[in-house]
């Protein structure tokens, strides 16, 4: 099998991680996979903050935390659908943990952050799986952390991350050294359900 294809094919997101740094210039391999990501009209909107110390990474796990419940406790006027409740549920479980639910104890966060446009989301999406399929090449392991990226409207978390001013969090990505092997991707759903031809 193409190399290529057979990374994409392996690539999972990871959420268990040894304690190991990655080093440096791993890290900057990584963020230029990022940078040559395709982008509308060749604009690279992506900025990257990458966060390397832990004392910072718990800080910042514990705020979103904070961030969750003082949310939750306005759930009620939200009138969730059953969907949402769902969503809340597995939210108010993650906030009440004394584990690191959100960064997982990785060694490495990467914030791809970029001035909202028309297609800086997009773009921002295209640097993201660019970098965690490079870490997969290279034996490292990567989650995007959505729950995460909705923390990060918070002006004190975005201080704490050091976000520049004007931009916003576009993927908050995790990546470390898998605690154990890979594990096998899970299958997918058969051609027929999610692809229609038009010959």
């Amino acid at each position: 099998m193409n190399s290529v294809i057979e990374n994409i094919k392996g690539r999972r997101s990871i959420r268990k991680y040894e304690d190991k740094r990655i080093s440096e210039s791993v890290i900057n391999q990584i963020i230029e996979t990022g940078r040559y990501a395709p982008s509308s009209h060749n604009s690279q909107p992506w900025r990257f903050v990458v966060i390397t110390n832990r004392n910072r990474i718990n800080e910042l796990s514990d705020m979103i935390k904070e961030w969750y419940k003082k949310l939750l406790r306005f759930k009620f006027l939200l009138g969730f659908s059953k969907g949402m409740k769902k969503l809340a549920e597995a939210v108010e479980k993650r906030a009440a943990s004394d584990k690191d639910l959100f960064f997982y104890n990785a060694s490495l966060v990467v914030l791809v952050c970029a001035k909202p446009g028309s297609f800086a989301l997009v773009d921002c999406s295209l640097a993201a799986q660019n970098m965690m399929l490079a870490a997969r090449s290279l034996n490292i392991g990567s989650c995007w952390i959505g729950f995460a990226d909705r923390a990060f409207v918070s002006k004190r978390l975005r201080a704490k991350a050091g976000v520049p001013d004007g931009l916003k969090v576009m993927a908050s990505l995790v990546f470390g050294y898998p605690a154990g092997k890979f594990p096998d991707a899970y299958p997918r759903d058969k051609e027929a359900k999610v692809v229609k031809w038009v010959k």
